[in-house]
């Protein structure tokens, strides 16, 4: 190879350097410029702002105590009644496992409530499940009912007998039996 062929090689190297170079900068900054007007219009409507400390205590206020839960539970509770009335066992262990869980989560958030609610848990709950498998229905009323008075138990243990538990005398949803 001669002088001005190394010559030229030597400059087209340079130029494709210069030219990544310039492409590698156009694009941190735009990626720069993206990212403040990403964060722009997150601080417009966030709502979870602050050092890690103060957001986390903005969630568990978001979170509360086992009131919303328990509006959870209520609504499941009358799920899972007519979903054993309707003979839809497995919309009816649906609803079973999801009061567990979401009980079971809330007193993750509320650990001093958890003795008052562990024979609902540990007794009451799964009683149920286990009725729902069985598939009867004259059984299946008798277990809503223990489960009712479980409710009643752990409400009276936390000072709140007046959060009476009845069974359910009309459906929230539209769901019924799959045919």
């Amino acid at each position: 190879m001669g002088k001005a062929q190394t010559i030229a090689v030597v400059a087209l190297v340079i130029a494709v350097g210069a030219c990544t170079l310039a492409a590698l900068t156009w694009r941190q900054d735009r990626d720069q410029v993206s990212r403040a007007e990403s964060h722009a219009a997150l601080t417009e409507n966030e709502w979870l702002i602050g050092p890690a400390g103060a957001q986390l205590h903005t969630v568990e206020r978001q979170l509360r105590g086992l009131d919303v839960t328990m509006a959870e539970i209520g609504y499941r509770f009358t799920e899972l009644y007519y979903a054993g009335l309707d003979g839809n066992w497995d919309y009816a262990s649906y609803q079973a496992q999801k009061i567990d869980l979401a009980l079971r989560l809330a007193l993750e958030r509320r650990p001093k409530r958890a003795q008052s609610s562990q024979p609902f848990l540990d007794e009451d709950l799964p009683f149920v499940s286990e009725t729902i498998k069985t598939r009867d229905p004259a059984k299946f009323r008798q277990a809503m009912d223990r489960l009712r008075t479980g409710c009643m138990k752990c409400h009276t243990n936390e000072n709140v007998p007046y959060f009476t538990v009845e069974l359910p005398d009309h459906r929230l949803s539209s769901i019924r039996t799959v045919r």
